[in-house]
């Protein structure tokens, strides 16, 4: 590796960065722009504390409404645990799992739609012992409203990753806490389908809607869509901005 290269690694390692190395980092969506001092001195620890490197994209900053949330990929917490000796293997994903123990394969769970839950359990090896680490997780608490992107084509696939992740921080807490992963994100946006049950308006593909807008090109014809449906009036400012544009 070169000089350069290893010295942007230790510097952010040692929470020293320059604001042409923030930038950089800002530029490459790495992390926000804007984002506050200490929250990159955060980043910067826990880049350190988890031997993961921005400049090869091994962990990055997002910003899911007011919060700051240090990401990884599901292989990235996967590595982490693999690198402590003691991970032992991991189940089968799990749908639909029952008190009684009985649960459904992805297979036989697609038969049915979509899942409600997803069980994956792992193993440590704690003294020689192998020990498992099981975590469910509820597909209304994960899945985003309007169930767009990989979530509507892979379903089945995005919930696993959670429920793995999950199980992953559970059993290896002292490495991958405060680690989350992209699927992660309705959750911490608050826009997943749980959500949307007391925030109706959380349901509304935004994309669609914005194009049905863009469509209008007569003020009776943008009413009439606003009227359609009442939960329009969390977006009333899409249709004051298309309202201004054909007045």
């Amino acid at each position: 590796m070169q000089n350069k290269e290893l010295q942007k690694i230790n510097d952010i390692r040692e929470g020293i960065l320059s604001k042409e190395q923030i930038k950089t980092l800002a530029d490459a969506s790495i992390i926000p722009h804007d984002t506050p001092g200490p929250i990159l001195q955060v980043f910067a620890a826990a880049c350190a504390a988890h031997g993961l490197s921005p400049y090869k994209r091994e962990i990055y900053l997002v910003k899911y409404g007011s919060q700051y949330n240090t990401i990884v990929g599901i292989d990235g917490l996967r590595a982490k645990a693999a690198r402590t000796g003691e991970f032992a293997g991991r189940d089968d994903a799990q749908y639909d799992r029952t008190a009684d123990g009985k649960f459904l394969t992805a297979y036989d769970a697609t038969k049915n739609g979509l899942p409600t839950t997803c069980t994956v359990t792992v193993y440590r090896l704690i003294a020689g012992q192998r020990h498992a680490f099981t975590k469910t997780v509820l597909w209304s608490e994960y899945c985003p409203a309007n169930m767009g992107g990989k979530w509507k084509v892979m379903g089945y696939n995005m919930i696993e990753k959670c429920a793995e992740a999950a199980a992953l921080r559970m059993a290896f807490a002292d490495e991958t806490a405060g680690l989350h992963i992209p699927e992660e994100r309705a959750a911490f946006e608050d826009t997943t389908i749980q959500a949307a049950e007391t925030n109706p308006a959380l349901a509304i593909d935004v994309e669609a809607l914005s194009a049905m807008i863009e469509a209008c090109d007569r003020l009776d014809d943008l009413h009439d869509l606003y009227m359609s449906d009442k939960r329009h009036v969390a977006y009333a400012e899409l249709f004051t901005a298309r309202k201004n544009e054909l007045a």
